[in-house]
């Protein structure tokens, strides 16, 4: 699936199916306190050891992805992505973490949800049924807000410019975009994620999209968290050293 395949960044109420599945999409990032690292080596084999055990717990509970941001950002250490049909099972799925003894030694400095739907500005035949999830190398996540001008545009106008946005995705097939609405749900409007093999194929896109009409509408599209796609035993070896 390609960018100008996959849901985009607006919908309204008279465009959306009630049968059209959605999806609930929580990232949650995590900030392991320094001491943890300095416990003894036992206490911190079982302290892993249970955190194995309650991850491998949650992938039964939601569609659970794991990326390590090690060396990569100072405020985290390890994103996990996760994917449900209700809120109520993320709710267990946190309380499940925070259980355990890495969860008491750990911080959430960030944590953002939203909801798959469809999108006015993709044709109804090329929307994809429902949430679909490659799971690249790379994952590129950031909130996303525009300004309140942009509401008041004729939707034809709107239109055009997706257009534009839609066209300069289409020149990078290697790179997925997962968006999500958070309108009502977070502080964000939007949650954008983009799969891709590629991180230079991602810093050209977006240099591309900030030419673009639409983006002068932005009014927020920060913190950017550029996650590298790592299974729950290695981030913690790399977060213990």
């Amino acid at each position: 699936m390609t960018i100008q395949e996959s849901s985009e960044v607006e919908s309204s109420p008279s465009n959306q199916s009630p049968a059209t599945a959605r999806t609930l999409l929580r990232y949650a990032f995590f900030k392991v306190a320094p001491d943890w690292r300095r416990l003894p080596d036992d206490i911190r084999a079982e302290s892993k050891r249970e955190m194995l055990e309650a991850t491998a717990e949650v992938a039964e509970a939601v569609s659970l992805t794991t990326y390590s941001l090690v060396g990569i950002r100072g405020d985290v250490d390890f994103m996990m992505w996760m994917r449900s049909s209700t809120l109520e099972q993320l709710q267990e799925v946190g309380a499940r973490l925070n259980a355990t003894h890495l969860g008491r030694h750990s911080e959430q400095p960030y944590s953002f949800l939203s909801m798959t739907r469809s999108s006015p500005y993709v044709p109804r035949g090329r929307r994809p049924k429902e949430a679909q999830f490659e799971e690249a190398k790379y994952l590129f996540v950031y909130p996303f807000v525009k300004n309140r001008e942009w509401y008041t545009l004729p939707q034809v106008w709107r239109q055009g410019m997706m257009r534009e946005h839609i066209a300069i995705g289409a020149k990078y097939p290697g790179i997925k975009i997962n968006t999500g609405y958070s309108y009502g749900l977070d502080d964000q409007e939007h949650m954008v994620s983009f799969e891709s093999d590629s991180a230079s194929d991602f810093v050209d896109l977006v240099m591309d999209l900030r030419e673009s009409q639409q983006s002068s509408y932005t009014l927020r599209d920060t913190p950017i968290f550029t996650c590298v796609r790592t299974d729950m035993a290695a981030i913690l070896d790399g977060i213990a050293g």
